[in-house]
């Protein structure tokens, strides 16, 4: 079944807030369209889009690249989360909602069963997931189109890290967050947040450089393409008689 560009924008996306695809990447058009089999057009507009929500960059002459969040990207960032969610938390435990409490705790679950199988790629996901998760629950679309790129541009920053060993979230701070936001208490949530995002800041170390050429079938978990039938036909075209006594291996 052929993918939407919702689908490829999504598919991409989520490669990258998985650190599955490193910042400085080179994203080729042409790569990208025979991997996800479509158009070089369609690629075009999910890049244009990606560009726009600043998780990839496009260079004139040059063409499309994951972002790589410079020291002063990443300091503006944590200063827009810092302010964003710490108003979240207070908005949250103002009035907080038991039904949605159970999926908050589903969700931590699932973050401990990444973090115990070792799971480093479910883990970027759901410790991102996790704030987009509150900023969803405020029911404000402007809180959560803010968090969706600030979660991706700090996933790019940690993706950065020079020894792989930097964990999203330390362990027991989304818990912490969630238990204060459940009593009403938006003063220790509001505390718990700013901590909590000051940890994750100051764990991000300088990047390393990685001049792999990615492959992007594999990356992005596509199947590849059907092998064209024409293929065998023009392969017994180019057969040729063999030779009185040559030995055909």
């Amino acid at each position: 079944m052929a993918l939407s560009n919702q689908d490829i924008y999504e598919r991409i996306y989520a490669t990258i807030s998985e650190r599955r695809l490193a910042p400085g990447t080179k994203l080729s058009e042409e790569r990208l369209a025979a991997a996800f089999h479509a158009s070089r057009s369609r690629i075009r507009e999910v890049l244009l889009r990606l560009s726009q929500d600043r998780v990839i960059d496009l260079q004139a002459n040059r063409g499309a690249f994951v972002a790589s969040p410079t020291p002063r990207d990443l300091a503006n960032v944590f200063a827009v989360r810092r302010a964003l969610e710490r108003a979240i938390t207070v908005t949250l435990a103002a009035s907080p909602d038991a039904g949605a409490l159970p999926a908050l705790h589903d969700h931590l679950h699932l973050e401990a069963q990444a973090r115990a199988g070792g799971d480093r790629a479910a883990l970027a996901r759901l410790t991102g997931d996790f704030h987009l998760r509150l900023a969803e629950l405020t029911d404000n679309r402007w809180f959560v189109d803010s968090m969706r790129q600030l979660v991706a541009m700090t996933s790019l920053a940690i993706a950065q890290t020079d020894d792989g060993a930097h964990d999203a979230c330390p362990d027991h701070d989304h818990a912490d967050i969630v238990s204060a936001i459940a009593a009403g208490d938006g003063r220790r949530a509001e505390r718990l947040m700013r901590r909590h995002l000051d940890q994750v800041e100051h764990g991000i170390r300088p990047p390393a450089a990685d001049s792999t050429e990615p492959d992007f079938a594999q990356i992005f978990r596509l199947a590849e393409p059907p092998a064209a039938k024409a293929a065998p036909r023009a392969a017994t075209r180019q057969r040729r008689p063999a030779a009185r006594g040559t030995r055909i291996a």
